[in-house]
């Protein structure tokens, strides 16, 4: 799929909204926020907190959001250990160039968490970041930090993830840009 042919995930997963008999409109949750995956991630891992029904062939559908937010860290935190450690690098990563507009996706990200794109990402950064992505996903405001940083609280009851945080907060420089 070329780039000019791609259409953005936050297109692609916005509310759905149809008309129906007597001028009442129903509308459809987006599906990130059907399947409890604010992020959109793709099947494949065995997450912890998959729903026992998986209800879309691409994406994973999660028992609560929580689980969503959990994994979703899990992934992040998993980019700044490989030095993919701005906005825009995440970005790039996340959402790769031959399916979506990183620059628009990046930008977007940067104004709702007031990072510039290529400001040095620590750790700490990462709920804000999730959010704003969420949000770019299609789930546009149906989350707060609240529901990310109760995912965040799981993941770090994983023994793995509080020490790949704790040697990515030791590693991590004061200022950094990239």
């Amino acid at each position: 799929m070329t780039q000019t042919n791609a259409i953005p995930r936050n297109e692609r997963s916005l509310k759905i909204t149809k008309k129906t008999k007597g001028n009442t409109t129903v509308s459809k949750q987006n599906k990130n926020v059907r399947n409890n995956n604010p992020l959109n991630i793709e099947l494949g891992d065995n997450w912890d907190g998959l729903a026992t029904v998986q209800k879309d062939s691409r994406f994973a559908t999660f028992s609560s959001a929580e689980y969503g937010f959990r994994a979703a860290y899990i992934i992040l935190l998993k980019y700044l250990e490989r030095n993919d450690n701005t906005i825009y690098k995440i970005v790039a990563k996340w959402a790769p160039s031959f399916e979506n507009h990183v620059d628009n996706y990046s930008g977007y990200v940067a104004r709702k968490t007031g990072k510039s794109v290529h400001e040095f990402v620590a750790p700490a950064d990462l709920p804000a970041i999730i959010l704003a992505m969420s949000d770019f996903e299609g789930a546009q405001g149906a989350y707060n930090l609240a529901i990310v940083n109760r995912g965040v609280e799981i993941a770090h009851r994983s023994g793995y993830v509080a020490a790949r945080f704790d040697r990515l907060e030791r590693n991590a420089p004061a200022v950094q840009y990239a």
